[in-house]
C-alpha cells in the first residue's frame, strides 16, 4: 500500500456520485465538488483492476469507495 501517490483514472464512461449533504458543487465548474472540512484517507478500488493496457470490447467493471474524515 503506496500513501501519497497518484490516482489515475482515464475514461469518459466514468460516473461519480456525491452525497450532496456532504459536498457542495462549485458553481464555477459543475464538475468538481468539495468540502474543505474533509480529508481523503483511504481509496479503495475493487473488481476488474488487473488491466491495464489496450481493448476491451465489453469494458472494464469496478467499483470505487472513497472514505473521507
Amino acid at each position: 500500500m503506496s500513501n501519497g501517490s497518484d490516482i489515475i483514472i482515464k475514461g469518459g464512461s466514468v460516473e461519480v456520485h456525491f452525497d450532496d449533504d456532504v459536498y457542495e458543487q462549485d458553481p464555477q465548474n459543475p464538475r468538481r465538488y468539495q468540502n474543505e472540512d474533509k480529508k481523503i484517507v483511504r481509496v479503495v478500488i475493487t473488481g476488474d483492476i488487473s488491466f491495464d493496457s489496450g481493448a476491451k470490447s465489453d469494458g472494464l467493471q469496478c467499483e470505487i469507495v472513497v472514505s473521507c474524515r
